[in-house]
């Protein structure tokens, strides 16, 4: 019985990973075409010399020269970036006017259910 319910959630965890692993890829891989489509940042005289997740991060930082060039390309680019930061502050948002708690784990099998205290 125990093997049972340890394979389901090998099954359950690699369900999980591949999508992880999906959805990073399918929002990395047309970002960085679109950062090549519009040569984004050394098109506007921005060198980036870190290298790894320092880099990316310094990319979101001058993002904002995207804004400045009234290209559909720039500014969707511009959006495609920040849009990751706008659903997670939106779902926070949205989470905090509910009567639920913010939890951070989106694969949560069962709500969290706690009982209110009566306030005295």
């Amino acid at each position: 019985m125990a093997q049972g319910v340890e394979g389901k959630n090998k099954s359950r965890n690699r369900r999980k990973t591949l999508l992880i692993v999906g959805l990073t890829l399918g929002y990395m891989v047309p970002l960085f075409w679109l950062w090549s489509a519009t040569n984004f940042p050394d098109s506007f005289g921005v060198i980036i010399k870190a290298h790894g997740k320092a880099g990316l991060l310094e990319e979101w930082w001058y993002s904002y020269l995207l804004l400045s060039r009234p290209n559909a390309l720039d500014l969707a680019t511009f959006a495609y970036m920040w849009l990751p930061v706008v659903c997670l502050i939106g779902w926070a948002i949205y989470k905090q006017l509910g009567t639920q708690p913010i939890r951070f784990n989106i694969f949560a099998d069962q709500p969290d259910h706690r009982e209110d205290t009566p306030s005295s």
